[in-house]
């Protein structure tokens, strides 16, 4: 599956950001390796422990509002993030910046738009300036104010011209089915010149995006033979949107090899196995991926595990294993869709 995440693409931080100390307190990071887990109530009590006897304050509230803002329950993050600032003891502007990211977010989903409004003018002025004009560009266009939105952008594009910011602005667009708009920006992009594996994987992402995909690959082998192994994937994914099918299993299957993080490389044979309709198969390659407990790329095998049952015409097993998604995963747009179709199985 591929997804189109709006949501802010802020890195949860393992290490301690708050400046309040910098000794492994045990609760802290057992409940920062909880949320990556999608563990939430395992996560809250480690944060609650931390806050509570361990003196990580600062850090915890942060933990707890994530975890709030996940459930969509907007008015308690706002709550935490407050907290989480009105307890650092030390100034660390990184930390803040981190917060009050979070904290904007969690004001877009009360409606309180002002308020997020205003966190981004502040954050326009940090060192992620670029990421807050982007913020606030995209709250203007799913309010349908496209040329303010488009001004945002343009500051965005000014502060931070990476590859990063034009493809994600392009997103924004593609996820209102904008997709003409954003193109613009793609095009932009091109104009950039790739200097590393790095670059040539995001030129491939720009090319693909536009459905130029004899240009996509070139980008993406240079990105290959520079070591980026995101590219392979990347590559594995045209090659299933082309119909050529043994070629993203092979894709697939060496990065399966080389890699240290093989959940994506299951996830990608599970697509062949559904393309070619042997469906014990993909469900046998769901599991492995899922045995490798990689959070990042479990949404995915849990989303394509529904979708395998759905094939299989088992619509009770579908139905059962989406309202777990839901409760693990209750932003995800694909499947809140996909779940009204189920509903009428």
């Amino acid at each position: 599956m591929v997804r189109r995440n709006i949501g802010i693409l802020l890195c949860i931080l393992a290490l301690t950001l708050g400046g309040c100390r910098g000794e492994d307190s045990g609760a802290y990071d057992r409940g920062m390796q909880a949320l990556a887990s999608a563990d939430y109530e395992t996560a809250m009590g480690e944060f609650q422990k931390a806050a509570n006897e361990d003196g990580r304050k600062a850090e915890a509230y942060r933990g707890e509002g994530i975890i709030y803002l996940r459930r969509q329950d907007y008015a308690h993050a706002v709550t935490l993030f407050s907290l989480s600032l009105q307890e650092m003891k030390f100034e660390n502007q990184e930390f803040r910046e981190d917060v009050l990211f979070y904290q904007a977010e969690a004001y877009q989903g009360t409606g309180q738009r002002q308020e997020a409004f205003s966190i981004y003018e502040e954050l326009e002025e940090g060192v992620n300036g670029g990421q807050a004009c982007f913020m606030r560009g995209r709250m203007y266009l799913l309010e349908g104010d496209k040329d303010q939105a488009e001004a945002d952008f343009q500051r965005a594009v000014e502060k931070d011209g990476s590859y990063e910011t034009y493809v994600r602005i392009y997103e924004a667009y593609s996820a209102l089915n904008l997709e003409a708009d954003g193109a613009v920006y793609l095009e932009e992009a091109l104009k950039l010149s790739p200097s590393d594996a790095a670059d040539y994987y995001q030129e491939g992402r720009v090319h693909y995006y536009l459905e130029e995909y004899d240009q996509a690959k070139a980008s993406l082998n240079q990105a290959v033979d520079g070591g980026n192994q995101e590219a392979v994937m990347l590559l594995g994914h045209i090659c299933l949107e082309t119909g050529d099918t043994s070629g993203a299993r092979a894709l697939y299957r060496n990065y399966l090899e080389k890699n240290t993080r093989p959940a994506a490389a299951y996830n990608g044979l599970a697509l062949c196995d559904i393309a070619e309709g042997n469906y014990d198969s993909a469900l046998s390659n769901v599991k492995k991926g899922l045995e490798c407990n990689d959070e990042e790329e479990n949404e995915n095998l849990l989303y394509n595990e529904i979708v395998i049952y759905e094939y299989k015409l088992d619509f009770d097993t579908a139905k059962g294993k989406m309202q777990e998604f839901l409760e693990r995963y209750p932003g995800n747009e694909d499947a809140v869709r996909e779940n009204k179709f189920l509903q009428s199985r």
